[in-house]
């Protein structure tokens, strides 16, 4: 019987010492998520823009006073289609102070348009996004307060 205690104890042993190797990794990544650099010391690029960016001087919407939604979508990535189908969805709740930016050419965002009826578009190329909007990465949310970026997202605000 003695024996059995033995290997009990020692596979319970091996099992918390893996958790706590687990549990600290699990820390170390946390931690260097928050802290903005991956694994490998590089830093996570930012793919949305910080708040307090302005975009008040955007030639193609008027942004520089009232409260706008601005919702970047591209025609190939699945995650914008799923958002487009969100907001076509609850059409009328968020047609009054959104402005849809569809990123890339005329012909790429052709099949888009028809869905938007009613909202507020332009067409604008990637480059433009990003050096407007400092967005990298899409569907990009961003809430603008008077030509300021207050929030940014990938997921559309909730509305009450």
């Amino acid at each position: 019987m003695p024996g059995f205690a033995y290997a009990a104890i020692t596979v319970v042993g091996a099992v918390a010492v893996l958790n706590l190797v687990l549990t600290l990794a699990l820390a170390r990544r946390l931690r260097e998520a928050r802290t903005g650099h991956a694994h490998d010391g590089e830093p996570v690029p930012q793919v949305l823009p910080a708040a307090g960016l302005d975009v008040s001087g955007f030639p193609h919407a008027g942004l520089a006073s009232g409260r706008r939604t601005v919702v970047m979508l591209t025609p190939t990535c699945p995650p914008c289609q799923t958002l487009l189908d969100a907001l076509t969805a609850d059409a009328v709740r968020y047609r009054h102070d959104t402005l849809v930016l569809m990123v890339g050419t005329p012909e790429e965002t052709a099949s888009m348009a028809p869905r938007l009826t009613g909202f507020d578009t332009a067409t604008i190329t990637e480059a433009l996004a990003e050096r407007e909007f400092q967005v990298r990465g899409f569907p990009a949310v961003l809430s603008v307060v008077d030509g300021v970026v207050v929030d940014a997202d990938h997921q559309l605000p909730v509305l009450v």
